[in-house]
């Protein structure tokens, strides 16, 4: 069954995005058992590198999953590198201008023969800087997503990561807010205690990780192993 994030998000349904980890081929096979729709290959926090990135792709392809790579650089060289290895969509991490997103779009263009409209693009907002130029940002044509980043978001209003910091809870909906009233794709970390919430207020990329999804389990696992 092909799972296309990009027409999936584009018919305002939601999409549940998974990062492994790390490079981890048998965790591809369980979670596109278990129901993901995509792939989350995350290159900016984790030690996945360019070379296992075709790999996880393919892995991810073959169960009808999107493979989406979240890059750890805005150089062109690198963007193009991830796009050669027929990845369905990057996630630009730190975008804080309209121009990246522009660079973004020509770079995907170039490396992809002028296929880019075939990709998923998404710009993460994820500083003060990209949250005061939101609106230019989310308007910059051939970006399909807008990825709000809570965790590096709260490191740029100085709360070290703390997302439940008052300050950083109205900045998240302050964002996600004003880009649902523009009819605006957006996506965010999600649980399965807020998923259902974030999508009724219009979120369609729901984040998470495989550490986040074994987390509850493995704990209510403990609790009852104990005597």
């Amino acid at each position: 069954m092909n799972r296309s994030a990009k027409n999936a998000i584009a018919a305002g349904k939601p999409v549940i995005a998974v990062n492994p980890g790390g490079f981890a081929l048998p965790a591809v096979d369980a979670l596109a058992a278990c129901g993901a729709d995509c792939l989350f290959i995350d290159c900016e926090r984790t030690a996945v590198s360019v070379e296992s990135v075709p790999m996880l792709a393919r892995a991810a392809q073959a169960h009808g999953l999107s493979a989406v790579v979240r890059s750890y650089s805005k150089d062109a060289a690198t963007l193009t590198r991830y796009f050669d290895c027929g990845i369905d969509g990057l996630v630009l991490p730190q975008v804080e201008a309209p121009e990246e997103c522009a660079r973004l779009r020509a770079i995907a263009r170039a490396a992809t023969r002028g296929r880019e409209g075939t990709l998923l693009l998404i710009a993460q907002i994820e500083s003060v800087a990209g949250h005061s130029r939101l609106d230019e940002i989310a308007g910059a044509p051939g970006i399909d997503l807008i990825l709000v980043g809570p965790n590096d978001l709260a490191h740029s209003m100085g709360y070290l990561g703390d997302t439940k910091r008052p300050e950083v809870v109205a900045a998240v909906d302050d964002i996600t807010a004003r880009l649902h009233a523009k009819g605006i794709a957006y996506g965010l970390p999600v649980t399965a205690e807020n998923a259902g919430a974030w999508v009724r207020r219009g979120a369609r990329f729901l984040y998470t990780s495989l550490e986040t999804l074994l987390r509850p389990s493995l704990q209510a696992l403990r609790t009852a192993a104990t005597p």
